[in-house]
């Protein structure tokens, strides 16, 4: 019998007897050579890791300092440091090389801005700064920086306009309303009482208490009167006189008028009062509106109480607001929670919430009623 017959080439088959049971054993052979290794005798280029600039060397923004794995060194003043823990200059100035005594076992890199400053600065005084301003000496080139704009500034002009005009209006509003509230008693300083109403209001509107904002005017006036007398404007001896004047004139004023929590112009309130005032008002918001289902005219109710003028400040108006208007009302509130409802199929007037039970620690569907949520 010939081998090809079954396929099979006599190139890859050695044939051998088996003595005398008659068997043949057959051993394949590999018919084509095997790739032999190849060694990679070169090496990648080195990444040039380590310092590029050194102690006392000058660098410009944006040029690197040192070059790492890790942070073996970490970036000081006027420094940063990249993702691969590159660390390079913010600044223009000297390299220096430092430890910081909150750091004990770091070592930093920074940038000092003078040649003669050494790092660590102390800790506690104010940071050295580089604002990068020159003096334009040139005036068509003064006046042509002070009106470059961007783009987007550019074509927002309109609006800015539009706001600014509206702001003035605004305020000229307010000047002529305090100015007519306040003639009958302050005529002979009635532009100097003007100006501090408007002054107070302006910080009251910022989020101030009344009386951080009568503190607040105080001191403005008595500072610019510091700053002319700096300049040569006002004599020594009358700004002393000025500043007495004004003294008394603020006592006057803010023992006669005061302004609430909306901008508006009311009557001086004492601490006393005041202190009394709010704790019967907070007891009537809690007696009347806690836990009840709120109706347009009780929100109404309730905006009146907390918007009584002189007795709370904004940021107290706020607060009361959360407290006693949430915009929906807590589940203790009865009539305004049904439960075992069916999540699909709820039924009119139903809106479908989870809620987080503390009981058994677990999020269960329940339904709230149209009473839940307070009308805005």
């Amino acid at each position: 019998m010939s081998f090809f017959q079954h396929g099979i080439k006599s190139s890859s088959v050695s044939v051998s007897s088996a003595g005398t049971s008659g068997f043949l054993s057959q051993v394949r052979h590999a018919t084509k050579r095997a790739a032999g290794s190849r060694t990679n005798k070169n090496d990648s280029a080195g990444r040039r890791l380590g310092p590029k600039a050194y102690e006392g060397h000058f660098v410009k923004p944006g040029q690197i300092i040192m070059r790492q794995r890790g942070t073996t060194l970490h970036p000081g003043e006027n420094t940063d440091i990249g993702r691969d823990h590159t660390i390079f200059a913010l600044e223009p100035g000297w390299v220096r090389f430092y430890y910081d005594p909150f750091h004990p076992l770091r070592k930093y890199v920074g940038v000092a801005l003078t040649k003669d400053t050494r790092l660590p600065l102390p800790h506690f005084e104010p940071r050295m700064r580089r604002f990068g301003y020159e003096e334009i000496l040139d005036a068509d080139k003064a006046i042509q920086e002070e009106e470059h704009m961007s783009r987007k500034e550019w074509m927002q002009q309109s609006e800015l306009q539009a706001a600014k005009a509206e702001l003035e209006a605004h305020l000229s509003q307010k000047r002529e309303e305090f100015g007519a509230s306040i003639s009958g008693k302050f005529d002979a300083d009635l532009e100097l009482a003007t100006d501090r109403m408007m002054s107070i209001y302006q910080l009251v509107n910022n989020g101030q208490s009344i009386e951080e904002a009568q503190i607040q005017t105080t001191y403005n006036y008595v500072y610019d009167l510091k700053l002319a007398v700096q300049r040569g404007e006002v004599e020594e001896a009358a700004s002393k006189s000025l500043k007495e004047t004004y003294v008394e004139l603020s006592r006057k004023i803010d023992e006669t008028f005061s302004i609430d929590a909306q901008g508006s112009i009311c009557g001086y309130i004492s601490p006393e009062d005041k202190l009394k005032a709010q704790e019967a008002t907070l007891s009537q918001l809690k007696s009347e509106y806690s836990g009840k289902i709120l109706k347009l005219e009780d929100k109404r109710a309730i905006l009146d109480l907390i918007q009584t003028p002189g007795v709370f400040g904004k940021e107290e108006q706020n607060k009361l607001k959360k407290q006693f208007l949430p915009s929906v009302l807590p589940l203790s509130v009865q009539g305004t929670v049904k439960e075992n409802l069916d999540p699909k199929n709820p039924g009119k007037g139903i809106t479908v919430v989870r809620v987080f039970d503390e009981k058994t620690k677990n999020v269960k569907v329940i339904g709230r009623t149209k009473d839940a949520f307070v009308p805005q």
